[in-house]
This record gives C-alpha cells, sequence and structure tokens, in this order.
C-alpha cells in the first residue's frame, strides 16, 4: 500500500506540474503578443514623429507639410488598427463590459519653461495655466491654420497654436513652438 500511494502522489505532482507549465506558457504568448503590439505602435510614433522633424526641416508650403502629416497619422491608425487585430487573434474574448480601448495620441514635451495653456488659440485668450519644462501633454490632432509670428527673446518664432491634453485631463492650446516630439529645451528663449 505504501508503494502505491507514493505512485499516486508523484501521478498527481506530475499532472500539476503539467498544468502550471502549461497555463505559464499561454501567459507568456498573451504577454509576449501584447508586447510586440506595443512595439509596432511605438515603431509608428517613431516613424511619425522622425516624418515630422523632417518635414519641419524642409522649405515646403504649410499644404504640403499638412497633407504629410495626415498620411504619417493615417499610416499609424492602420498600423495601431493592425496590431490590435493580430493581438485580439491570441488573447481570450474579452468580457462585455470592458472598456473600449482609449484613442492613441502622440505625446509632446514642453521645451519653454512656464508656457501658458490657453483656452483658445491667440494671445489675448484666457490662460488656463503654465506648463513646467519637460512635462508632458498629448497631442490631439489639431493645429491652427495659421501661423502666429512671437518674439521669444533671442528668437523670434513663426509657429500655430497646437490643442493639446495634460497629464490631469485639462484640454487647451498652447503655442507650437513650445513643444516638440524630444524632451529638449528650446534654445533662444529669454528666462
Amino acid at each position: 500500500m505504501k508503494g502505491l500511494l507514493s505512485k499516486i502522489e508523484i501521478i498527481i505532482a506530475g499532472v500539476i506540474l503539467t498544468l502550471f507549465l502549461m497555463w505559464t506558457s499561454t501567459r507568456c504568448n498573451e504577454k509576449k503578443a501584447q508586447l510586440q503590439e506595443e512595439a509596432k505602435i511605438e515603431a509608428a510614433e517613431d516613424s511619425l514623429a522622425n516624418a515630422q522633424k523632417l518635414a519641419s526641416k524642409k522649405t515646403v508650403s504649410e499644404n504640403t507639410l499638412e497633407e504629410a502629416l495626415r498620411k504619417k497619422k493615417a499610416e499609424l491608425a492602420a498600423a495601431a488598427a493592425k496590431a490590435k487585430a493580430d493581438s485580439t487573434k491570441t488573447k481570450k474574448a474579452t468580457p462585455a463590459a470592458a472598456k473600449p480601448p482609449a484613442p492613441i495620441y502622440n505625446k509632446l514635451y514642453i521645451t519653454i519653461d512656464k508656457l501658458k495653456l490657453r483656452s483658445e488659440a491667440g494671445l489675448g485668450s484666457e490662460v488656463l495655466g503654465e506648463l513646467p519644462l519637460f512635462s508632458q501633454v498629448y497631442f490631439l490632432d489639431e493645429v491652427t491654420d495659421t501661423t502666429y509670428v512671437i518674439n521669444l527673446g533671442k528668437e523670434v518664432a513663426d509657429e500655430p497654436y497646437v490643442k493639446v491634453k495634460t497629464m490631469r485631463g485639462t484640454v487647451g492650446w498652447v503655442y507650437g513652438a513650445g513643444v516638440n516630439y524630444y524632451k529638449k529645451k528650446r534654445e533662444g528663449v529669454l528666462e
């Protein structure tokens, strides 16, 4: 009887170990698919940032620049949709009460300390707050049709206003020269 019990215990332990290995393998595959999806989206965002950086260096008309940005945004949205579709194939069905995914906005960083967040585009509109240097905001895919020439101190900038959302959820407009896709301080600004 003693030998029989130890064989049963070994079989049970083997079954439990096999189930555990199957469960961890499934979890690893789900995590791998999620990380691949995030990598695809990040690559698309980097591609968009590079395209916008290149486009800002070239001397092309505003319409051509805006068309290039729209094209890149459409490519980013298509890549995100494809990555999402690929990841849902590997995931189990989600409950009906699950929230839909939030829209994907590009991250921008404040490059001018105490940049004013305004309720409307333009210097005469209400100031909602001041944003500290290097703080992160989300670009809401809206820019003004016209540009504004503003003296920043050692530099004169000719940029549109950009609609952004702060990390606290405040939505407003900032001057385009005060934001960038990279964390760097804007040179030529008097403190």
